[in-house]
């Protein structure tokens, strides 16, 4: 079937029918004046299936017993704007306020472990650049006693296509520039013809699982360290209250939840801690 030959817009009523269902399966709302990424970026899907409209496609999605059609609308709607050590807030607190502090409880025995949870991690630079700056701290400082080991690195994202590439650990000549600077970049990856390799060392600490932040969190276990940044903002507010709930439960007591540099505090405000640090804040769970 020729894409030219096909009027590949959507009217109002397949727009709302879309955006009811990519609310569902992802909890990520799509307003109407961004009408033009289902068309955009759903066509080619549309094509493929062989139907003539995207309402005659929503048909085929709803009744297909295919649980691989859900995940490829999610895998081709979702936005996946990351970059290496994404602002500079997160990796100076990580490292100058809460690394000695960790250090000591692993050495004193009051932690066995440090848990770190990527939510939407997407391909995968977050989390590589939480390994990165932990690992760089214990050898730039001759930590003796704390190594990688004593950490655990978690990462999820609702798009499997994302998770490949995060897996992989490769990265074309474009990613790797973005926010990566060149002591990293020597350190840690081996350039292997167009692509740059990441470290195995990194790569291997850290483990991926495909998951959607509506679903229930309890299996996770808790965590020292969550990133949830720039997420937040494609959900529901009521959903934004249900994913901050969890992640609170999630954290343990005065544990580290990271966001984007949106003003969300109205819906911690209950729940955390306010730290402001060079004119950013990030947020602690409060004790009760």
């Amino acid at each position: 079937m020729d894409i030219k030959t096909l009027q590949c817009s959507i009217n109002e009523h397949e727009f709302m029918l879309f955006k009811k269902y990519i609310a569902n399966i992802g909890g990520i709302i799509i307003s109407s004046e961004k009408a033009y990424l289902i068309e955009t970026r759903l066509s080619k899907l549309m094509l493929d299936a062989g139907a003539k409209s995207f309402e005659e496609f929503y048909t085929q999605i709803i009744s297909s017993s295919d649980p691989g059609v859900s995940q490829k609308i999610i895998n081709a709607i979702t936005v996946n704007e990351t970059m290496w050590f994404r602002d500079n807030m997160p990796w100076n607190v990580l490292e100058r306020v809460m690394l000695p502090a960790f250090i000591e409880d692993i050495l004193s025995g009051r932690k066995t472990k440090i848990r770190i949870w990527s939510a939407a991690v997407s391909t995968g630079q977050e989390i590589y650049s939480a390994v990165m700056c932990i690992d760089d701290y214990l050898t730039k400082n001759n930590i003796k006693g704390v190594s990688l080991k004593d950490f655990e690195f978690f990462a999820t994202d609702i798009s499997s296509r994302v998770l490949e590439t995060a897996k992989n650990g490769r990265y074309d000549k474009i990613n790797i520039m973005r926010g990566l600077n060149e002591y990293y970049r020597t350190k840690y990856f081996k350039n292997n013809d167009s692509a740059w390799d990441i470290d195995p060392k990194i790569k291997d600490t850290v483990n991926f699982e495909h998951f959607n932040l509506q679903e229930n969190f309890n299996s996770f276990g808790v965590f020292d360290v969550i990133f949830c940044r720039y997420v937040l903002i494609y959900f529901s507010e009521e959903l934004k209250k249900e994913i901050i709930q969890k992640m609170r439960d999630s954290l343990v007591n005065e544990g580290l939840l990271f966001t984007g540099n949106y003003v969300l505090y109205d819906l911690f405000k209950d729940d955390f801690d306010t730290k402001p640090y060079s004119n950013s804040t990030y947020f602690t769970k409060k004790r009760r």
